[in-house]
Parts: structure tokens; C-alpha cells; sequence
């Protein structure tokens, strides 16, 4: 069973997502991306207008940019963890700074353990499980009260856009499978800006790969060969015995579910029924009363995404199973060296 339309007796779960053409080949006829060009030349425009004028302010500590040049789901999340615990264990104090995307506050405020997705993001929230967080939609300001606070190097989540703030280290994470969608810019494609002007200011590219049945799948892309690449796979943190055979109901609100539902498949799990809702979809008591009825009636468990974890009603998670990742780097001397050139 699939839904993306309805379950049950006429809930419809919120299913915006990009636009399917966003994910054609380059060279495959696409009316929908030639007749959005002239509003992407625009918006094209505005991003090389905007980096001309930033000021791009040397900080105080170094600062690490986890970002991508794509719209959402390309891993960004796991790869800043896997990032602080490194930084961590080379005796650093990082702080994560990010602009808390679906929450309310404009801080700079720190992620508490009484901090909710309304307020800071779950972005925010997952990551500060692993260290100290700070929301801020003024990425300057929120570095400097880390600074504050005893940060001696920043990790900028999702601020490989931004231009207030000069950055040391640029690492943009891309998705070995879904790269850079039909190559084109918002809004006939995918990407934030076109990628020649991404590549001019990455440091290094975090290729990432979500199916483990998959990795040795040529790339089709040819990158830069003056970029380093560094390799990744997301692996799920469990016991796979005990995920083998079971019976599953899989529902997300995350940009790409189908890398959620591999990565269930590659367990061993049964899903007899996928649920996706919007992106960062703020769940409702009902929406989740419905599934836990739909779950018992198909004799399944109910599994979501750490994320979306976060965004159910705390009355509503029991019953629910949230299943972990984490980041594997391929290799991982590579990043390591770079870490050290800028902090040694």
C-alpha cells in the first residue's frame, strides 16, 4: 500500500513537494523548465547581485559551512553531526549555528532541552543532541554570541548562500543520486544557484550516498577535479536483526521519502503501506491517531525519521519506532586534513 493522497476515511496528508520535473535529465525535453527560464535568469541575477554586495566579515574563530547548492534533502543534517563529534574528539568546543528553518524564533537563541520545532526548527533540535546549538536568523550575530559562550569554531549549518559572513572551510554535501536534478535554477530546477558559482566557493564536495546496494553505481556527473570529494553512506544506528521481517508502515515529511523507504527495504523490513506528508509537515494529534489505526488493522508498526519524531504531539509517540542514522566517511583522512589547515 502507497498513499501520498489520503488515509483513511478522508484525512489527506499536506504532500507539497518539488515539482517532478525538477529531477529530469539535463538533456530531456522539459516545457514546464523552459517556460519558468526568464523567472530563473531573474532569480540567477539576484544571487550574483547579492554576492557582490555581501560583506563577507572575517569572524572571530573559524567558521565551517555545511551546506548544498540544491534544495533540501541531500543529507545535510547527518553530515554536520558525523562533523561536530569529529571536532569534538580533536579537542574543540564547536558550536552549530542555523537559522532554525520552520521556527519561530528569531533568536540568537540556544537550543534548550525545552526548546520545541515551533520555536527553534527540528533541525536544531536533532543536532543539538550531539552539542551546543544556537538559532539565529542573523547568522553574524548568532556567531558572535557563540564566540561568546566559548565556541572556538563554528559549524554554519545550511549558510553556504549567505553572504554577511566569510567562511573558512565550505563543504557542500551532495546526494549521489539525485546530484543536481535537471542542472537548472529556481524556479525551472532545483538548484539555490547555478553550480559553476557553488563550485567556485567549495572547499571540498561531501558525496553522500543513502543505499548501501548502490555505492559502487557509476556517478553521472563529472566534477571539478580541483575539488576534493570525499565520499559518505548513511547507515542506520539499530540492531538490523531486529528490524529484519517486520512489518512496516513508513511515513515522513521529509523533501525526498524514498531514500527513507530504501534504507528501510536494505534492513529487511516489510512495508506494506508509505505515508508522505510536506516537508518538515508539523503533524497533528489527529493525523497521528489515524495512522496508529491504520498500523493496527494492518498488523504494523508505525516507523518515521528522527526528524519527524521531533514534530509529533508528545500525547502521540508512543508506538511509534524512529529509526536513527548516522554518517560514514569513506575517507575520512581527507576531511581530517582539511579540518586541520584551518584549526592548527
Amino acid at each position: 500500500m502507497k498513499s501520498n493522497h489520503n488515509f483513511g476515511n478522508g484525512i489527506k496528508p499536506v504532500t507539497l513537494k518539488a515539482p517532478k520535473f525538477w529531477f529530469r535529465k539535463k538533456d530531456e525535453v522539459n516545457i514546464p523548465a523552459l517556460l519558468l527560464y526568464p523567472l530563473s535568469k531573474f532569480w540567477e541575477y539576484n544571487v550574483r547581485r547579492r554576492a557582490q554586495l555581501g560583506t563577507w566579515e572575517k569572524m572571530p574563530v573559524p567558521v565551517i559551512c555545511i551546506g548544498n547548492i540544491v534544495i533540501g534533502g541531500s543529507g545535510k543534517t547527518p553530515v554536520t553531526q558525523a562533523i561536530q563529534c569529529l571536532l569534538k574528539e580533536m579537542g574543540l568546543q564547536p558550536h552549530v549555528v542555523s537559522r532554525g528553518y520552520g521556527g519561530k524564533s528569531k533568536g540568537p537563541i540556544y537550543v534548550s532541552a525545552t526548546s520545541t520545532y515551533s520555536e527553534v526548527g527540528d533541525e536544531p533540535i536533532l543536532l543539538s543532541k550531539k552539542g551546543p546549538v544556537l538559532v539565529a536568523k542573523d547568522k553574524k550575530r548568532g556567531i558572535y554570541k557563540a564566540c561568546e559562550n566559548g565556541a572556538n569554531v563554528i559549524l554554519l549549518d545550511d549558510g553556504f548562500q549567505n553572504t554577511s559572513v566569510a567562511k573558512d572551510l565550505s563543504l557542500v554535501v551532495v546526494d549521489s543520486k539525485i546530484l543536481f536534478g535537471n542542472q537548472r535554477v529556481i524556479p525551472s530546477g532545483p538548484l539555490r544557484e547555478p553550480i559553476h558559482s557553488g563550485f567556485s566557493r567549495a572547499s571540498a564536495i561531501i558525496l553522500v550516498n543513502h543505499d548501501k546496494n548502490n555505492i559502487s553505481k557509476p556517478i553521472n556527473f563529472e566534477f571539478p577535479s580541483n575539488i576534493p570529494i570525499i565520499k559518505a553512506t548513511i547507515k542506520p544506528k539499530i540492531n538490523l536483526t531486529a528490524w529484519t521481517g517486520k512489518r512496516i508502515i513508513a511515513f515522513s515529511g521529509i523533501a525526498h521519502p524514498e531514500k527513507f523507504h530504501v534504507t528501510l527495504k536494505n534492513l529487511g523490513c516489510e512495508i506494506v503501506g508509505t505515508y508522505n506528508f510536506s516537508d518538515h509537515y508539523p503533524y497533528k494529534k489527529y493525523d497521528i491517531a489515524k495512522l496508529k489505526v491504520n498500523a493496527q488493522s494492518l498488523n504494523a508498526k508505525l516507523v518515521t525519521t528522527e526528524k519527524d519524531f521531533i514534530r509529533i504531539p508528545l500525547s502521540q509517540q508512543a508506538d511509534i519506532s524512529k529509526l536513527p542514522v548516522q554518517i560514514k566517511f569513506e575517507n575520512h583522512a581527507v576531511l581530517k586534513k582539511l579540518l586541520n589547515k584551518i584549526l592548527l
